[in-house]
């Protein structure tokens, strides 16, 4: 049997969302670095989150912290998509969206936006999405999630033609680049967090 005693104590979503509230607006000195995850990593040690391997970060659900910028007219947007877990194929040709990996990643998540200025990071106000209270979210994403399996169900493959599909959820390649071997995910486009994230920097 194993000791799970020893496990690091993981807080819940509701008590990172609370301390995240009280680093809103607070500008953290961060240099820039290759490492695309540094900000992340950094929130995380803020608020109380052990590193480890476990599948969720928190024990009731996953924090995703992503970058914005800022428009010509003084709007924030998102920089990029972001990513929500690797795809097991497998997983994706036997399960429906309800018993796959992606809803668990995504069924409650606390989604912490940020501004990088020069080697200063600003977090903004975090917002909760829980899938069994939004359950016009849940079904957006469940859409997507039927389109991209049911491809590669018919196809048994999923190439780069394949990242088309989906409104907020999308498949494509993850990893190194190169010759090395191709693996997919499954990422949240920038329209996602456009209509259902805040982000902005007022409380």
């Amino acid at each position: 049997m194993n000791d799970t005693s020893a496990l690091p104590l993981r807080p819940s979503i509701s008590e990172v969302h609370k301390k995240t509230l009280e680093l809103t607006n607070k500008q953290f000195i961060l240099p820039k670095t290759k490492n695309k995850g540094l900000v992340g990593t950094y929130l995380e040690e803020l608020v109380g989150i052990p590193t480890s391997s476990v599948c969720l970060d928190c024990i009731d659900g996953e924090v995703k912290v992503f970058p914005v910028k800022k428009n010509k007219d003084g709007r924030f947007v998102p920089k990029e998509t972001i990513a929500v877990t690797m795809i097991n194929y497998e997983d994706l040709k036997k399960n429906g969206f309800d018993d796959s990996k992606c809803y668990k990643k995504l069924a409650n998540t606390l989604y912490i936006p940020y501004y990088r200025d020069g080697d200063n990071v600003t977090f903004f106000e975090p917002t909760i999405i829980n899938l069994v209270s939004n359950e016009d979210i849940k079904n957006k994403i469940k859409k997507d999630y039927y389109e991209i399996q049911e491809h590669f169900k018919q196809n048994n493959i999923l190439a780069g033609g394949s990242s088309k599909l989906g409104h907020y959820l999308q498949n494509r390649t993850k990893g190194a680049g190169g010759n090395k071997p191709k693996t997919r995910a499954f990422y949240l486009r920038p329209q996602f967090m456009k209509n259902f994230v805040k982000m902005n920097s007022e409380k």
